[in-house]
């Protein structure tokens, strides 16, 4: 009940990319939502996906994933970061059967590798 929406991700790059969370809410409850967001990324970091989350998450990747070639800009943006990243050739024929493989202990891994809390940076944009 704190955020219109919130999100995160991370941002990869040829050397480390940022990962990035963010929400929108109001100016009022800013501080509230900021605390419950760091209190989620702590748990995760700690306990990471439970077997339903990664389930879930597992099946909207897969099944989204047709859309993310269903036209030529998208397919010619996939080459590219196919190229980019030096990934194997069959990247694409082997999406589905690649994220099927990821563990809740894969993901803790990443997580430990490429987050910490000490080094977040909190950034907060206030509108009128």
């Amino acid at each position: 009940g704190f955020a219109y929406s919130v999100y995160s991700y991370f941002s990869p790059m040829q050397s480390p990319g940022p990962f990035q969370v963010g929400l929108q809410t109001k100016r009022a409850q800013a501080g509230d939502a900021l605390k419950v967001s760091r209190e989620v990324l702590q748990q995760f970091l700690a306990d990471g996906p439970t077997d339903a989350e990664l389930k879930a998450a597992k099946q909207n990747i897969v099944g989204s994933f047709p859309l993310r070639l269903d036209s030529n800009r998208k397919i010619l943006d996939n080459v590219a970061v196919i190229g980019f990243f030096g990934l194997p050739l069959d990247y694409l024929d082997r999406y589905a059967e690649n994220i099927e493989k990821v563990t809740a202990a894969d993901i803790r891994a990443a997580f430990a590798r490429h987050v910490r809390l000490e080094n977040l940076v909190t950034v907060v944009v206030a509108g009128d």
